[in-house]
């Protein structure tokens, strides 16, 4: 329960919070009228004790307007003043209760507790989940009659669900509801607590988990496992015509819920990005046609300056679309078009037409199928650098004719659903492998291992696992573990792998970095370590709770940003057309803008210009995602006020991190007052 205090006094504040807050109560203190209106206009409480002498605005007036602005919390008035008079007054201003100082600690307690019965928050005497049970007045909580031992915050969480059993919370309404305004702890912190919270409960004997995830939206109660079999049962009655989101989550009480979570988004994910597939292919290949034409002009050199700059448009597009469907080879050699259209002078025709031929011929090669999914993500760039040399995406130049010889690892299928989530470690060493495994059931995680990387690339044919720990050096081979983490990263991008090495010095790590290992660990690590990272990784952030507007004439790219960022909890809005671009924004009120840089009509520097110009958005953090990879492009976005510049093809991790780094910057100032220009 959330409670703010309203009290000039320090000495008194801080008596009341130290007591109040043994009472597992979240408190908030405002000393003045003014910082009191601001904390209620953004936080939700549950009651407010209010003093009735403050500097400036007094007490019962501040009660007064709150009643004005509809503010149904329950407000108890505690003030030295004890003259009837007063006592009317603050009834008449709206206050549920009136205590005078001194006061028992007991009554005002009390008092409290009888207000949170009476208010809009019921305060039951004891809430229960099956044999689980906590009591909100003496602060307990039971299994079976056996006391369990929680942290504050964990109790709170606890509490929370318990009070709101059908309720989601992200992690966000999480931070608001359970930590207080002056401490400042990330969205993780909120993971930390549940996972106690969970281990806790499963210590104490509890077979099913009541606290459940929500992938993409947050957490709330799970229904007990007998209530599960009655909906089961419903469902059968009706036919199986019940389909709820919750039934991914539910429909096995031993499916754990972010596996559950997962593999639902992943397979509505897939089958979302082949539909658009398949009818982005009679525009790709319009697209193609055109391209070929130019082509043919330019050969007979009668490619006038509307021919080329069309074609031009059209394989800028394609550099978007075609690295947003997961083909970033694809992408790469429609960027290499686009610089030869740009290029090429009249001396230099017939060699550009060669070159282009060529080129064409390629991308005709690469989308005649359709990409491999084997995750629901954009994949990554279509080079990586390893050290001096490139590392190029190696499936499909194989397919077109090209004869590396690098391995190349099948799309094996996604794990089944299982109790827990699955994490291959590939490590040599006895005495890290059998520390691992002894810590995985505390973690809820499946280990699997492989000792070499033979055995490793055989199990990922067989079996794809949600993580993989990778040790860097093997002592029955010559190759570097670097090797299979170059594979990994090109073919399963959204995998996330976290590298083990005995060197920790600045040139392994960013060797390791260039290659997109999530994470890095020098040995020695606990294995705890190792496994919070893991957790970490395989558990993002989720419910953003914020508004993008995307602007991009690209429609396919938009489609496609849209289906990978909607899942994440983002609320989207694309816009194609620029010119709409004013209207759309004061409608949508975005917490964050995402701007092509090419578009007809206004482009995206002139867009970010207006919009840094004006002081109701100037503080509106701006993303561009161009195909424009020269300095001056980039120059250009830094100076009219851009916040970020992601190259295309766009990498869904890179993006989706990039938007959470400029959202964390926003000022609680700026996401109150942006509600309308």
């Amino acid at each position: 329960m959330r409670l703010l205090i309203i009290e000039d006094d320090q000495d008194t504040v801080a008596a009341l919070v130290g007591f109040l807050s043994a009472q597992l109560f979240t408190i908030d203190a405002a000393h003045n009228a003014k910082s009191a209106l601001a904390l209620v206009e953004t936080n939700q409480y549950d009651l407010i004790v209010l003093d009735v002498v403050l500097p400036g605005l007094d007490g019962i007036s501040l009660c007064r307007q709150l009643r004005t602005e509809n503010q149904r919390v329950p407000i108890l008035l505690l003030t030295a003043k004890d003259d009837p008079a007063d006592r009317v007054a603050g009834f008449e201003a709206g206050a549920d209760d009136y205590v005078t100082k001194p006061y028992e600690r007991s009554e005002l307690l009390a008092r409290i507790r009888a207000l949170l019965r009476r208010g809009d928050t019921e305060l039951t005497e004891v809430l229960c989940w099956g044999e689980l049970q906590l009591d909100p007045n003496h602060c307990q909580v039971t299994y079976q009659s056996k006391p369990l031992h929680l942290t504050p915050k964990e109790y709170k969480l606890l509490e929370l669900f318990l009070r709101h059993p059908r309720r989601i919370f992200d992690r966000q309404t999480l931070l608001d509801r359970i930590w207080s305004i002056d401490e400042c702890p990330s969205e993780e912190a909120v993971t930390t607590q549940v996972r106690g919270l969970r281990r806790k409960l499963q210590m104490a004997g509890l077979t099913s988990n009541p606290i459940e995830t929500l992938y993409g939206l947050g957490y709330r109660l799970r229904s007990l496992p007998e209530e599960q079999q009655d909906d089961e049962e419903m469902r059968k009655e009706g036919n199986g015509t019940l389909h709820s989101q919750s039934d991914h989550f539910q429909s096995a009480p031993s499916q754990t819920d972010s596996t559950s979570g997962m593999d639902a988004d992943y397979t509505a994910a897939v089958a979302t990005i082949q539909q658009m597939w398949q009818g982005f292919q009679e525009r790709l290949q319009e697209q193609l046609a055109t391209l070929e034409q130019a082509i043919a002009h330019l050969t007979t050199s009668s490619l006038d300056s509307n021919q080329r700059q069309h074609a031009q448009t059209i394989a800028h597009r394609l550099i978007g679309s075609l690295g947003a469907f997961g083909i970033p080879h694809a992408a790469e050699l429609a960027r290499q078009i686009e610089r030869v259209l740009n290029a090429s002078t009249a001396v230099l025709q017939s060699e550009s037409a060669v070159q282009l031929a060529t080129l064409l011929q390629q991308l005709r090669c690469l989308t005649q199928r359709s990409p491999m999914f084997a995750v629901p993500s954009s994949e990554s760039a279509g080079t990586r650098r390893h050290g001096d040399r490139e590392i190029e995406e190696d499936t499909e130049t194989r397919r077109c004719g090209d004869t590396g010889n690098q391995e190349v690892l099948a799309a094996s299928p996604r794990p089944p659903l299982t109790a827990s989530p699955m994490v291959l470690m590939i490590d040599d060493d006895p005495n890290m492998l059998e520390p691992m495994q002894a810590e995985a059931p505390n973690w809820a995680v499946h280990l699997e291992t492989a000792s070499n990387l033979i055995n490793a690339r055989e199990r990922l044919q067989s079996r794809m696992p949600n993580a993989i720990v990778l040790d860097l050096t093997f002592s029955n081979t010559t190759e570097s573990g670097l090797t299979l983490l170059a594979q990994l990263k090109r073919q399963f991008p959204t995998i996330p792998v976290v590298v083990l090495s005995g060197q920790g010095d600045l040139g392994k790590r960013v060797e390791v970095a260039r290659l997109g290992a999530n994470a890095f660990l020098q040995k020695p690590a606990m294995p705890s370590e190792v496994f919070q990272v893991v957790t970490q990784l395989l558990n993002p952030i989720e419910a953003i709770a914020a508004k993008l507007l995307i602007v991009d004439d690209d429609s396919v790219l938009l489609t496609r940003l849209q289906a990978n960022l909607e899942p994440r909890g983002f609320q989207v809005t694309a816009l194609a057309d620029p010119t709409l671009f004013w209207q759309c924004l004061e409608v949508t009120c975005p917490d964050l803008l995402l701007l092509d840089i090419s578009m007809p009509g206004f482009n995206g520097i002139e867009l970010c210009q207006v919009v840094k110009s004006d002081p109701h958005w100037s503080q509106l953090p701006v993303l561009f995602l161009s195909a424009h990879a020269d300095a001056n492009t980039l120059h250009q976005a830094l100076a009219v006020g851009a916040d970020d510049y992601i190259l295309k093809p766009v990498v869904e991790a890179d993006l989706i991190q990039r938007i959470l780094k400029r959202l964390g910057q926003l000022s609680d100032s700026f996401t109150v007052e942006k509600s309308r220009p």
